[in-house]
């Protein structure tokens, strides 16, 4: 059982970062919220909103013949939890649309049904220098 630590926080996010490498949309559907909101603004300006259905479908699309190994890098900012509620500012390196993308998230969580759920995530896209 998870519970309501940065710890219990934390491996909730690690289980998402694998879940959505492999696209595993069983273990995304538990992880996601029903009313999950996704905003993506891009290093052009330009702001993509998207539901779970919506979020589900790209990621499944993104990481289609891809192997999930190569997708895990992950670098901590901040990890807190407050009551039922939790927040995670993390940065990635996934292919999104395209070549890897070096993308920072701010994710909120909601501790709902015994579990950590993804509410919102903000999401800003730029270049991975290092990928280049």
């Amino acid at each position: 059982m998870v519970d309501k630590t940065d710890a219990g926080l934390r491996a909730t996010i690690e289980e998402l970062m694998n879940a959505g490498v492999s696209a595993n949309l069983k273990a995304l559907d538990r992880i996601y919220h029903n009313d999950l909101k996704i905003m993506f603004l891009g290093i052009d300006g330009q702001l993509m909103m998207v539901d779970k259905p919506n979020c589900l479908t790209m990621l499944v699309e993104t990481f289609k013949d891809k192997n999930p190994e190569d997708h895990k890098w992950a670098k901590y900012h901040e990890v807190s939890v407050s009551g039922d509620r939790g927040h995670v500012l993390i940065s990635r390196k996934i292919p999104l649309g395209g070549p890897k993308m070096m993308i920072d998230l701010s994710i909120d969580l909601v501790f709902e049904d015994d579990r950590w759920q993804v509410i919102r995530e903000v999401n800003f896209g730029r270049p991975d220098t290092q990928a280049a």
